[in-house]
């Protein structure tokens, strides 16, 4: 096949810090127990109900920006009309904890800060609060998890790691009415190839990437929301409703979830510690079959 070569390299590298805003990207990243570094260890949360908030509910939220000062050891949020936020990059005076729902998990959090609560309730135009993912909390993956693996996750839907390929995304662009970008799928490691076939990553199991040959195991297929629909610049739904309706037409392709959309691939580590840069080579090592037989 056209993409089984040591061709493939990554081109991208975002991380996440706060479920739902914009993401940050990268040069480089180590890669902890909950994927890459800050990836996800924040998240809004209805005051009132626990649930989490995300664009699904509240599409401003794709207008937060978010930076990292490792110098300085903050998180800053910035969003129109409001002042700038920081909160801690490393807290260690961690507020009460809280439990919240993340699809089928229960997972705890604490509370950043009275300030930082007045500032997402400010933003959303509800009560919510800021919270840090518990520490001292592990939040284990069961669902599709390889053997000689143990993931955990922070705030991701389920597994650590995102991946998506550049030879996909312009199938994708090549179907749907408005170019996209991977900003509009979230990954957290893209990987690109000059003759690739679209969609071949949907038969790895396992791939080596970078100068210290670590492992990455492709777990299953990404089944999407409703998120991809949000118009990134100005924080809304689009009303016609796509990519996801033009989506619908030629992504539907899970063997074991027929009727869901699906682009990118969850991914685990085998190990962490290891650091991931812009340009590292990536070999395929091991292929399979993915079904959604049960939910992520």
């Amino acid at each position: 096949m056209p993409g089984e070569s040591n061709e493939w390299t990554v081109a991208g590298l975002y991380t996440y810090p706060v479920k739902s805003c914009q993401g940050v990207a990268l040069q480089s990243s180590t890669v902890t127990a909950t994927g890459l570094q800050y990836d996800r260890l924040w998240m809004l949360v209805d005051a009132r109900s626990g649930r989490f908030v995300t664009q699904r509910q509240h599409p401003r939220l794709a207008l937060i920006q978010v930076s990292i000062n490792e110098k300085h050891g903050v998180l800053e949020l910035n969003a129109p009309g409001m002042s700038a936020l920081q909160v801690a990059l490393h807290p260690t005076d961690l507020g009460a904890q809280v439990p919240v729902r993340v699809w089928y998990d229960t997972v705890m959090g604490r509370r950043c800060s009275a300030d930082a609560d007045a500032w997402v309730t400010q933003f959303v135009g509800k009560p919510t609060h800021l919270l840090y993912k518990d520490p001292d909390c592990p939040r284990l993956v069961s669902r599709y998890v390889p053997e000689k693996c143990a993931p955990q996750a922070g705030f991701a839907d389920v597994f650590p790691l995102h991946v998506t390929t550049t030879p996909s995304l312009a199938d994708v662009n090549s179907r749907v009415p408005s170019k996209l970008t991977h900003t509009h799928f979230r990954p957290n490691i893209v990987l690109s190839h000059p003759r690739a076939l679209p969609y071949e990553e949907e038969r790895w199991t396992r791939i080596e990437i970078g100068r210290d040959t670590w492992s990455l195991f492709i777990t299953s297929r990404t089944p999407r929301c409703s998120m991809p629909n949000v118009d990134l610049e100005v924080g809304k739904m689009r009303e016609d409703k796509e990519p996801m309706t033009s989506m619908r037409t030629f992504r539907c392709v899970d063997p074991g979830s027929p009727s869901f959309v699906c682009f990118g691939m969850q991914a685990a580590p085998q190990i962490t510690g290891h650091t991931v840069w812009v340009g590292d080579s990536v070999v395929v090592r091991e292929y399979g079959e993915h079904s959604l037989t049960e939910p992520l």
